[in-house]
């Protein structure tokens, strides 16, 4: 998998709906396969393939594995991890073309580590709500790019940086 998109899940979700509102309990797991119905949703196929959201978990769901495919999308529970930030730390530090990563987080520790290898970063709530408008190719903007967009398509050249006006003309483009 070449991964174009990193998404810190927990992050993203940010739930706040208390466990006793919840008779049977399952609020959590319904909130992380709501986000990833979403992801599902917006994302392209390609960018569905290159996708991977990651989680905090001592152990999987009951009946799943650490790590699972729901069409397309990667689903990474951080089971040998103390959490999620450390398995986030290790597949950007590990990524062969960390130019063409996006890391979706607001967590500053995960942001630090994808500044240091130059992949783009993003903050959680920005971007879900981009997603959720369908403006995903500009959703992701770097924080140390001067606001200045970055697709995350797989084709750019690292060193490029795409201004607002010339995402939305390729979205027209392609139709999007």
């Amino acid at each position: 998998m070449s991964l174009l998109l990193l998404i810190d899940g927990y992050n993203v979700l940010a739930p706040v709906a208390a466990p006793n509102r919840d008779p049977d309990g399952r609020w959590l797991q319904r909130e992380r396969m709501n986000l990833v119905r979403r992801l599902v949703e917006h994302l392209t196929d390609r960018q569905k393939e290159n996708t991977c959201v990651v989680f905090d978990a001592a152990k999987p769901p009951e009946g799943r594995p650490s790590s699972f495919l729901v069409e397309g999308v990667t689903v990474r529970f951080a089971v040998e991890y103390p959490e999620a930030d450390d398995l986030l730390e290790e597949l950007i530090a590990s990524h062969t073309a960390p130019r063409n990563l996006m890391v979706v987080s607001s967590d500053h520790r995960v942001q630090a580590a994808a500044k240091r290898r130059g992949c783009g970063f993003c903050d959680s709530q920005p971007w879900l709500d981009d997603l959720l408008d369908g403006k995903i190719a500009s959703a992701c903007k770097s924080r140390d790019g001067a606001g200045q967009g970055r697709v995350v398509e797989g084709n750019e050249k690292p060193n490029r940086v795409v201004n607002e006006q010339q995402v939305d003309a390729w979205l027209k483009e392609f139709g999007f």
